[in-house]
């Protein structure tokens, strides 16, 4: 009777078990705000493709906007799991992802004068180009610049446009954005992918990290090679991206 209570109570504990659903993995991500790709609600191509490799419920993340000069902070000091929209050169002891995100294409406001002898990224030699912070332009062309970094883009942006400054690095949706801002009339053009560069996402150089960036490279090759991720980026460069 005894080994008969204990075979009925090993069966119920082994049933519970497996009726009771394990806690998810937390990924503990902090990322910039990319419009169409990072937005602050969570939505965008970057987190498409998260919502894939990590689903639901086995795997959740734990978000926080932040600066992105911050977000390469915490990622290099492993105080975070993982990051988001990150080139080659920008970290040095985290771990990539296997495979890009996407192919990154920056644009450029530049004086009239520079626009209207334009010949490729090799038209800002030797000229003063900025950037905002921490996002290492420079790295992605051998093309020497008087560069330089700073947080505050509409400062940079009416630097450019009286003539301050050759050139001003970022895209056209956050440029034009700031126009009606301007303290002068817009006197700048901008010139379209003026560099290209390969996105990854990052993880922490730690076991957890690690074994996110298995999971992830795993999940991340099917979509490329069922052509998911492919479909996703175009339908959000369709969206104006």
């Amino acid at each position: 009777m005894r080994s008969f209570l204990a075979a009925l109570c090993l069966s119920f504990l082994s049933l519970c078990a497996f009726a009771t659903p394990s806690k998810p993995v937390i990924i503990h991500l902090v990322t910039a705000t990319w419009e169409g790709f990072a937005n602050p609600d969570e939505t965008g191509y970057y987190f498409d493709i998260l919502q894939r490799t990590f689903p639901a419920p086995e795997w959740q993340l734990d978000v926080q906007f932040m600066p992105f000069a911050r977000t390469l902070y915490l990622i290099e000091s492993n105080r975070v799991d993982m990051i988001l929209s990150v080139y080659k050169g920008d970290v040095k002891k985290s771990l990539l992802s296997e495979e890009p995100v996407e192919l990154d294409s920056i644009d450029a406001a530049v004086t009239p004068q520079i626009a209207a002898s334009w010949s490729g990224i090799e038209s800002l030699s030797h000229k003063k180009v900025q950037a905002m912070l921490a996002y290492r332009y420079n790295m992605l062309t051998s093309t020497p610049m008087f560069y330089e970094e700073s947080s505050d883009m509409l400062s940079m942006l009416n630097s450019v446009n009286v003539g301050r400054i050759d050139a001003l690095l970022d895209y056209k949706k956050n440029l034009e954005s700031l126009i009606p801002q301007l303290k002068e009339p817009q006197q700048f053009v901008i010139i379209q992918g003026v560099l290209n560069a390969e996105i990854f996402f990052a993880f922490a150089n730690t076991e957890k990290g690690q074994m996110l960036k298995r999971q992830f490279d795993i999940e991340h090759k099917k979509l490329i090679e069922s052509g998911e991720q492919e479909r996703l980026y175009a339908e959000t460069k369709a969206k104006g991206f």
